[in-house]
């Protein structure tokens, strides 16, 4: 039975922990999905590695709102619409594992509804495992997941000014 994961909180480490479920879940043969949610306007590390393992596909989607000229909240909004359609085919039972990146932070900043989410676990097939990952989650999809996991952060290089470093940070 496909259990409903949440990572969550201020702490980095979220999307690394659902893409090393999802390199474990390949490893046995397991077929996942991974969408990012409002990664669409770059390629991460993580992603180029991904291509090249059977059994996972990857897509990121949605604008970023972080960058020189950021879209209005109208036109990120609209760019979720297809990974929310994509989202709720792909739990249906087309993949053992699907990791939904960033959902809940665009849950948080009013981008994606919880309504959504909630119909989106709805939907779910029985034998099909959903991670979620982001910050600001509400208490109603805590009460929903079966396991949820808080990342804290206790100290971080950004603090003191610190850049993120291409193949560490992205």
């Amino acid at each position: 039975m496909g259990l409903i994961q949440i990572y969550t909180g201020d702490g980095k480490g979220k999307t690394t922990a659902a893409i090393g479920l999802a390199v474990r879940a390949a490893g046995r043969g397991l077929t996942c999905h991974i969408i990012h949610f409002m990664k669409g306007d770059g390629v991460s590390g993580e992603d180029l590695a991904l291509t090249d393992i059977e059994g996972i596909t990857v897509n990121s989607v949605g604008k970023n709102l972080i960058g020189a000229n950021p879209p209005s909240v109208r036109e990120v909004k609209e760019s979720l619409e297809p990974a929310l359609d994509e989202a709720r085919d792909a739990v249906s039972g087309r993949f053992d594992l699907v990791v939904l990146d960033e959902i809940i932070v665009a849950c948080s900043m009013g981008l994606v509804s919880e309504h959504e989410i909630m119909t989106i676990i709805g939907m779910k097939a029985e034998r099909t495992e959903l991670v979620m990952t982001g910050r600001g989650v509400t208490d109603n999809l805590i009460k929903t997941a079966d396991l949820v996991t808080e990342m804290r952060e206790v100290k971080h290089p950004f603090s003191d000014g610190g850049q993120a470093r291409k193949g560490i940070e992205f």
